[in-house]
């Protein structure tokens, strides 16, 4: 259980009224775009999707989902899509007491959805800012080129199976995209995550690597092609310049990824600084602050255990894969490195079972059996290593390499590098800092290979995120706060139940964004805990008046600008420590 976050938020997966099966995908779709487009919002923490998705379908208390995540707000809705229309309801609930303050229906023609999602996404961004606290928010949060519907439908399969990350699950992805760019050849995303997942198709030891850089330098320009300002694409363009050893391109690409709104915690980086920048205090730093926005994804959990295992700490990466098999007990990532860093730790008895299992949920895939051998090599077994290597075919020259070399056999290891080096496989970015080449590193051909890759140096800083900024000077603080006290108190503007933060910020002649930071900066409140303070304030000044005794004390608070008895109450209370009657009785 995590202490609630004032500025975060779990989109639960919206319920499919369809009555139609296949349209879960489109429902799931809408949670999805809704979730990628509250993530670009700096300082709004949102629940990622696949730990979110870990709700569906269970009934379970929405205060117990909101402790389990340590958020503050969820929101939920439904889908019901009939012919070309599709309506969705939304409604926001307060974590704390399970209260409705928001809610909204939306019906539209089908091809409006892209419109809908940001429509959604805005309003849900603004009424967190007005409850919890200064965002910045654009107005427009997540620009789309709206794709052709059975495109988008083979995207959402695809994107579904990408989350997932293991074997099979990519196998599955590849094809669905492939679907979508086929029907809509424009899709920049669909292009994008189909490159992220040859990606990752290659980093399973399963495709040659030129076809493998062919097709996801075919993608990458796809997509930049269709949106120039495409996340994933400049994300995964970072990967190929870092797998080109182009140490500058990588930071320029992965920067321009995170100014378009990569979220910052992603394996991309946790990598880069392992291999490159040999921080691997820092990305297991990384990989734990992605369990913060996705604390029930097996895939977090595994990430953080790859972390801890290229640190040697064996030990910690069992633990995390524990966690990752808890939740997903046939990850078969999980399950061959849980495997592999048993061996690394000598329980040789729990490990060769685990990596059985392993190569029987992969049906058989490369990595889990080179790490079935690695445990071999470490029990001993080095002439039924050598003969079981006889008989795989390597699409990577790098992956016999590193078993050469944990066999201490560098006359075999070094010529498999070297054609590495000519290849450009993704391995040989480890080189310089992975422990599975010690036994090289004396000898003169390994650190030539090096001295090749031209590294750069260690602990230069990595591409980061802005840090925000002031958005009013003094003297813009101190003018418009008399401007804002002043049109309070001559207009009394807070006794309008409708009052939100834009309207106000039209009167003011500023930004809504500005006057969210005005009143956070200024006034150290965010914008209902100011208008609610004002109301409460005038409340209590009618309450006392004896013209009004014979009234009701809702009916003041609706005459002072509360449109909620909860509302009314619940701030009421926070703010005086005792119900409206109790203070009112007192003070009498």
């Amino acid at each position: 259980m995590q202490a609630p976050n004032n500025t975060s938020i779990v989109v639960l997966p919206f319920m499919n009224m369809s009555g139609d099966a296949d349209n879960t995908y489109f429902s799931d779709g809408i949670t999805e775009e809704i979730i990628n487009a509250l993530t670009t919002i700096p300082g709004l923490r949102v629940i990622a999707r696949t730990s979110a998705f870990a709700f569906k379908g269970k009934h379970i208390d929405i205060r117990s989902i909101a402790q389990q995540l340590g958020v503050s707000t969820v929101l939920e809705g439904s889908v019901r899509k009939q012919g070309d229309r599709v309506r969705v309801t939304a409604q926001f609930i307060n974590a704390a007491d399970g209260s409705h303050f928001w809610s909204k229906n939306y019906d539209r023609q089908l091809h409006d959805i892209f419109a809908i999602q940001d429509e959604i996404s805005l309003l849900i961004a603004e009424q967190i800012r007005e409850n919890f606290g200064h965002l910045e928010v654009e107005g427009n949060l997540k620009p789309h080129t709206v794709p052709a519907t059975a495109a988008y439908d083979h995207y959402l399969k695809g994107l579904f199976y990408l989350k997932r990350k293991d074997f099979e699950d990519i196998k599955q992805a590849i094809g669905s995209f492939n679907e979508a760019v086929a029907i809509d050849p424009h899709y920049a995303e669909a292009h994008a995550c189909l490159a992220e997942a040859y990606i990752h198709y290659m980093g399973f030891g399963e495709m040659d690597l030129n076809e493998a850089y062919t097709q996801i330098g075919t993608h990458i320009a796809q997509a930049m092609a269709a949106d120039p300002e495409n996340a994933r694409a400049y994300k995964i363009d970072a990967y190929m310049k870092l797998f080109a050893w182009d140490w500058a391109g990588t930071e320029t690409a992965y920067q321009k990824a995170l100014d378009l709104g990569l979220p910052a915690a992603n394996e991309f980086v946790s990598y880069y600084h392992i291999f490159v920048k040999n921080e691997k205090a820092h990305a297991i730093g990384l990989a734990q602050n992605l369990l913060l926005t996705d604390p029930l994804h097996a895939f977090s959990h595994w990430q953080l255990g790859a972390c801890y295992y290229f640190d040697r700490q064996f030990e910690q990466a069992l633990q995390a894969f524990d966690h990752a098999l808890a939740l997903e007990p046939r990850f078969g990532e999980a399950l061959r490195w849980k495997g592999l860093v048993l061996g690394y730790l000598g329980r040789f008895e729990e490990a060769l079972p685990l990596l059985d299992q392993a190569l029987e949920v992969t049906q058989g895939q490369l990595l889990a059996k080179m790490d079935q051998l690695t445990v071999k090599i470490l029990m001993g077994e080095k002439e039924a290593v050598l003969q079981e290597m006889e008989e795989i075919s390597f699409h990577d020259p790098c992956d016999p390499a590193q078993l050469y070399a944990l066999l201490d056999m560098p006359e075999k290891a070094l010529p498999f590098l070297e054609q590495g080096l000519a290849q450009h496989s993704i391995m040989m970015i480890s080189l310089r800092y992975f422990f599975v080449w010690d036994n090289l590193r004396g000898h003169d051909r390994f650190q030539a290979l090096i001295q090749q890759m031209k590294f750069p140096e260690a602990g230069n800083p990595a591409p980061t995120k802005d840090t925000p900024k002031a958005l009013l000077e003094a003297s813009e603080i101190q003018a418009y706060s008399q401007q804002l006290d002043a049109l309070m108190q001559a207009e009394t503007l807070y006794t309008n139940p409708d009052l939100n933060l834009r309207a106000l910020a039209q009167r003011l002649g500023l930004t809504p964004n500005k006057l969210s930071w005005l009143l956070n900066a200024h006034y150290q409140q965010n914008f209902n805990g100011y208008i609610n303070g004002l109301r409460l304030a005038l409340f209590k000044q009618k309450a006392l008046e004896p013209t009004n005794q014979k009234l009701t004390l809702l009916g003041l608070a609706y005459e002072c600008g509360f449109n909620s008895k909860t509302v009314f109450n619940t701030y009421f209370k926070k703010a005086e420590g005792q119900p409206p009657k109790a203070w009112l009785a007192q003070q009498r």
